[in-house]
Order: C-alpha cells, then sequence, then structure tokens
C-alpha cells in the first residue's frame, strides 16, 4: 500500500515546465510590465488635462466596462478558436493602440480620446487574459499547474503591481509619448515572444465548418450551465465572487485608513501596498508547494479564513508596521486562496470548455468588484473606516467555511451519476474516438492521500505543446474530481 506521508529525504527541485511555458511565461512578462505602466499611466493623462473626480472615475468605468460587456462571449471565443491566436491578436491590438496614442496624443487629450483608448485596451485584456489561463493544461502536465500558476501569478505581481507603476510614473516625467509608445513596445515583444509556442490546434473542432454554427448565446449557456451543475466549480466560484466584493470594499478604503487612522503620508502608502505586493510573492512560492502536502480544498479554504482574519487584523491595529504585517500575511493567503483554486477549475473542466469556464470565473470575480466598492464607501460613512476592515474580514472568513464546508467529503452519489449524465454544454461534434480508447495521462492519487510529490516522469518534456484535444475526463461529462482536490476531513 502507498504511504500517505510526504518524503522528508527526497531532495526539493526545480521543476522544469518545459520550452512552451517559458514562451508563454515570457510573454506573459512583457504584458504584464505593459499593463503596469498603461494602469497607471492614463489616469495620470486624465488628471494632468481634465482635473476631475468623475473624469476619472468615468476612466476606470470604461476601462472595466468590457468585462461585464464582453467576458462570457470572451469564453466561447476562446473555446473555438486557437487560444495562443487570440492572446496574440489581443497584444498586437494593444501595441497598435498606443504606439497610435503616442502620436495622436502628443499635444492635446481630448477625454474622449482618452476613454476610447481605454475601452480598447479592456476589450483586449478580457480576450487574453480570457484565452491565457484555459491555454495553459495544454502546455504543462496536470501535476505541475500549480507551479506554473505561480509563476506567471508572481511575475504579474512584481511587473504589473511593482515595478511598473513607478516605471511609468518616471516615463511620464519625460514625455507622455514616450511612457505610451513604451507600453506598445512591450506588447509588441509580448506578441512576438508567443511566436516561439506553436499552434494549439484543436482538429475536431476546427476542421468540421458545423462546430461553430451553435450560436454564441447557446455556448454561452452551455458553459453556465456545466458549471452550475458541477458543485466544486459552483461553490468555488461563489466564494470567489465573494473575495472580490471584500477585496474591493477594503481596498477602496485603504487610503483613508492608511492616512486617516494610520497618519501616514504618501510614501507610507505606497510601502503600504509593497508589504501586500512582498507577501503576494511569498504566497505565490508557497502556495504551490503547499498544495503538494494538503488536499486543495482544504488548503482554498483555510487560506480564504486567513486572509479574513488578516483584513480584520488590519482595522483593529493602530500600528503603521501592524498594518504593513497584515498586508504582507494577506498577500501570503490570498495566494493560497487564487493558485490552487486556479488550478483545480483548470483540472476539473474538460478542454473544450476551459476558455467559457474561465470567463464566468473573472465574470464572478470582477463582476462584483463596483458593488464592494460601492458598499466599503457605505460601511464607512454609517460605521468607520476601520470597521470596514474588520466587517469585511468576519463576513470574508465566515462565508468561507460555509461556502467551503458541503466540499468537506467527496462528491456524493448523487454528484457523480450528475457529472457522468451532464448533457454536453456545446454542439460540438463527437470526438471520433471514444473517450476510453485513449488511456489516461496517469492513475489518479489515492482518495485518502494527499497529491503526491513523485513526479509523472524524469524525461525530458517535449517542445511542442499538446494539442487541444478532450483530456481524459470525458468531455461532455462533469468529471468527478480526484481524490486530491477534496477535503476529507
Amino acid at each position: 500500500m502507498a504511504s500517505t506521508a510526504r518524503s522528508g529525504t527526497r531532495p526539493v527541485r526545480r521543476v522544469d515546465l518545459g520550452r512552451p511555458f517559458r514562451w508563454l511565461w515570457a510573454s506573459t512578462a512583457a504584458s504584464n510590465a505593459g499593463d503596469g505602466i498603461t494602469r497607471t499611466l492614463l489616469p495620470l493623462l486624465v488628471v494632468a488635462h481634465h482635473p476631475d473626480p468623475a473624469a476619472v472615475a468615468g476612466l476606470t468605468t470604461v476601462n472595466m466596462l468590457p468585462w461585464l460587456l464582453f467576458a462570457l462571449p470572451s469564453g466561447v471565443l476562446a473555446d473555438r478558436v486557437d487560444r495562443r491566436r487570440i492572446v496574440l491578436g489581443s497584444n498586437v491590438i494593444r501595441a497598435a493602440a498606443l504606439l497610435g496614442a503616442a502620436l495622436a496624443l502628443a499635444g492635446n487629450r481630448p477625454l474622449p480620446l482618452l476613454y476610447a483608448l481605454a475601452f480598447l485596451l479592456g476589450i483586449a485584456e478580457t480576450l487574453a487574459d480570457t484565452a491565457a489561463p484555459a491555454m495553459l493544461p495544454c502546455l504543462v502536465d496536470e501535476r505541475h499547474l500549480e507551479r506554473a500558476n505561480g509563476r506567471l501569478l508572481t511575475v504579474q505581481i512584481v511587473l504589473n503591481e511593482t515595478i511598473g507603476p513607478p516605471l511609468a510614473g518616471l516615463l511620464v516625467g519625460l514625455t507622455a509619448a514616450a511612457a505610451l509608445a513604451t507600453g506598445g513596445v512591450l506588447y509588441a515583444l509580448a506578441a512576438l515572444l508567443l511566436f516561439g509556442l506553436a499552434p494549439l490546434v484543436r482538429p475536431g473542432r476546427e476542421a468540421t465548418p458545423g462546430a461553430s454554427q451553435g450560436g454564441v448565446l447557446r455556448d454561452i449557456r452551455g458553459g453556465l450551465g456545466f458549471v452550475l451543475r458541477h458543485r466544486v466549480l459552483r461553490l468555488t466560484l461563489a466564494a470567489s465572487a465573494l473575495y472580490g466584493l471584500v477585496f474591493s470594499a477594503t481596498f477602496s478604503m485603504l487610503v483613508l485608513l492608511s492616512e486617516g487612522t494610520l497618519g501616514l503620508s504618501d510614501t507610507g502608502y505606497g510601502l503600504l501596498l509593497t508589504a501586500g505586493s512582498l507577501g503576494a510573492v511569498a504566497g505565490s512560492w508557497l502556495a504551490p508547494r503547499a498544495a503538494d502536502r494538503l488536499p486543495t480544498v482544504r488548503l482554498a479554504r483555510w487560506s480564504l479564513v486567513a486572509s479574513g482574519a488578516a483584513y480584520a487584523a488590519l482595522g483593529l491595529g493602530r500600528h503603521p508596521v501592524l498594518a504593513a504585517l497584515a498586508l504582507a500575511v494577506n498577500g501570503v493567503f490570498m495566494m493560497g486562496w487564487n493558485i490552487p483554486v486556479m488550478s483545480l477549475r483548470q483540472r476539473l473542466t474538460p478542454e473544450e470548455l476551459q476558455g467559457r469556464v474561465m470567463s464566468v470565473s473573472r465574470l464572478c470575480a470582477w463582476g462584483t468588484m463596483p458593488v464592494g466598492a460601492t458598499l466599503g464607501g457605505l460601511l464607512a460613512e454609517a460605521l468607520s473606516v476601520p470597521a470596514v476592515f474588520v466587517v469585511c474580514g468576519t463576513v470574508l472568513a465566515v462565508g468561507a467555511l460555509l461556502l467551503l464546508a458541503p466540499l468537506r467529503e467527496a462528491t456524493s452519489a448523487a454528484d457523480n451519476q450528475q457529472a457522468h449524465t451532464a448533457p454536453p454544454p456545446s454542439p460540438d461534434p463527437p470526438s471520433p474516438h471514444p473517450p476510453s480508447s485513449a488511456p489516461p495521462p496517469s492513475d489518479p492519487p489515492p482518495a485518502d492521500s494527499p497529491r503526491s510529490d513523485t513526479p509523472r516522469s524524469d524525461t525530458p518534456r517535449s517542445d511542442t505543446p499538446r494539442s487541444e484535444t478532450p483530456r481524459s475526463h470525458a468531455p461532455s461529462s462533469d468529471a468527478p474530481p480526484h481524490g486530491d482536490l477534496l477535503d476529507k476531513g
């Protein structure tokens, strides 16, 4: 009988995720550097020429609007078209938009033109951020999804949130055109790097003329139906929506907590944000290693509870050092939720539904943020700014326990039967080979043990990404999760 304990003598080795992943990582790094510059640059351009709070708020609304309008259709597109081409094309659009803006906005900067630029960048971001996570399971071994997601999130935090904003400030100090052009060059580099990645071909879908004739609405309904029928996906997405609500409510009040309660300057506020980013970087390294030792849902649930406790501590503390420590701890546990849950969704979702499930996930997380920011303001007026953090942290911790408590046990017989009898969510033609004709890539770990720490193979990975064919869990069924994904106790 295989031991359920992890060997304490085997040396820890850095997992090689393969050349295709390295191309994706490099492209992600370049595009996130561009994101960090443009997200800081556009509000600065608006403030410099249109110093009106309503104008700045309008910019944020316009930039986020594509997520509400196009998130679900983007998921359908990602399930119909080569996802590599979607990400590549999105980077080309962003590069062309910024390089064109560097010329068009060299003199006057009319507000409608800045809004149009923000909206176009938002559409491209919606497409890219939906297709890229859906592409990952085709590039890396399923067992290493946590590490792959962790490395992508690390580069996002470092370049998008830590290095990009101050770099944008330095470039704006030169000329706005230089800042816009730099962002455009970075997006062009991101597109160029994707040429090192072979096309992700799905022969069964693209070779059939009728594969995309079922209608966008029917495909959207198929994706939503799959999520709603799948208990694990449904409950984790509800928890993600709650987290988005709490995050936006607290983040919108953080500057007021910093200046009013903690008495910090603008520099001190920046240092608080840096503490949170450093915690998130540490969490992106720790989370994949914790996922090797703990069941996924247990790790995610208690990370969410700990994140809620950190928010509450942030509201109860009155010292800047304690606040920075609380934000750093929150960053660690935020990654302890994000990385395992994203990897879980990628494992449980059939290949032809990856784009739609990712789009539903992003919509749940981002769609609650405007509501959360509004609730944060109302709570601050009714109670106090510190009370916002205490209340939201408590709600997050209790909500995580309640929402994820049904996942303490393995899926019930009813869930398993439902998973195998669920109708196909999209009108794709049946695969020419029955699902049973191809053996699964590996046996799942025992139901009573954490994920094994033994790599699937020590042989070098192929440099060619796997084609986007249906995976070992049948594409038309909601396969029950592996034994290591659910918390047994």
